[in-house]
């Protein structure tokens, strides 16, 4: 009996060490630098009256760490990051940046993506979904209104609606004029993505996850990481946005893939047999 106990202890914490990833501790952050990002780099606060320093703040509250803004993305700079934050920018991807963040996302990595109602930011959004197989999913549609309660999350259990800051569902989000972004399942993503929030008949809220046991990706159809939407004296201000950013972000903590080779799964595997076998000899 005392084996048995033994084994099956070795493999819950095989399991675990393989689940675990950064569950138990901090996020690792970095975005474009401020000459690619119109919000600025989070890891300076960027420059101007919209930009990031709000969101920066809370992370660092959060005990997360932010590093500093790229102006390329390779697989250096992506080592060790949790989530790349492209905002709201109109920086077209490489083909090398898009398999670098093709893989990035593959092997868990989470991604957040802006675009305001500027064309070359709806490019720059959907050359990032694109490099991830996901198509153009920004169309063009601009539309919805202007106010601290103009958009509404749906009804639906996500990463970014229910999680560490609380349940957003049914609730009200800050919203300025958005773009439309389509979830709809097509042949280049058969899964389709999951609408979190519409403002009025805008879609202006998705998320996808490109790839089975991936990390995933939160389009969003407004500039929501800007201060418009996060400083308590803006008439923008409604503190579910930044909430939403955060569920999304430490969701990161429960969604480290395991790869398929680990040899973890392998000890795993050794230690199930182990018990299936004891067992058999009751």
């Amino acid at each position: 009996m005392n084996k048995l106990l033994i084994t099956i202890t070795l493999s819950i914490s095989i399991l675990l060490e393989a689940l675990g990833g950064n569950s138990a501790g901090a996020l690792t952050l970095r975005s474009w630098n401020s000459a690619n990002q119109r919000g600025g780099d989070l890891f300076n606060d960027g420059k101007g009256a919209l930009l990031y320093g709000a969101f920066r703040s809370s992370l660092l509250e959060r005990s997360h760490t932010i590093l500093p803004g790229v102006s390329t993305l390779t697989e250096a700079n992506l080592a060790d990051v949790d989530i790349f934050f492209h905002g709201t920018s109109s920086t077209i991807l490489t083909p090398t940046e898009s398999t670098v963040l093709r893989n990035f996302v593959k092997t868990g990595g989470f991604v957040i993506v802006e675009s305001d109602s500027s064309p070359s930011e709806q490019n720059s959004a959907n050359s990032v979904l694109e490099s991830l197989g996901i198509g153009s999913r920004y169309t063009g549609v601009v539309g919805g209104v202007n106010s601290s309660t103009g958009g509404t999350f749906k009804n639906t259990v996500s990463p970014t609606t229910v999680g560490a800051l609380g349940d957003l569902r049914g609730q009200t989000f800050g919203t300025s004029l958005a773009t439309d972004i389509d979830p709809m399942v097509t042949d280049i993503t058969p899964t389709g993505g999951t609408l979190i929030g519409t403002n009025g008949s805008i879609r202006s809220m998705v998320e996808f996850q490109p790839f089975a046991n991936s990390g995933q990706v939160l389009a969003v159809g407004d500039a929501y990481g800007f201060n418009l939407f996060q400083s308590s004296d803006n008439s923008f201000f409604n503190p579910n946005n930044q909430k939403a950013y955060m569920n999304f972000i430490e969701s990161k903590k429960f969604k480290t893939p395991i790869p398929e080779t680990s040899p973890l799964l392998g000890l795993l595997t050794l230690g199930t047999c182990a018990i299936g076998t004891k067992l058999s000899k009751k």
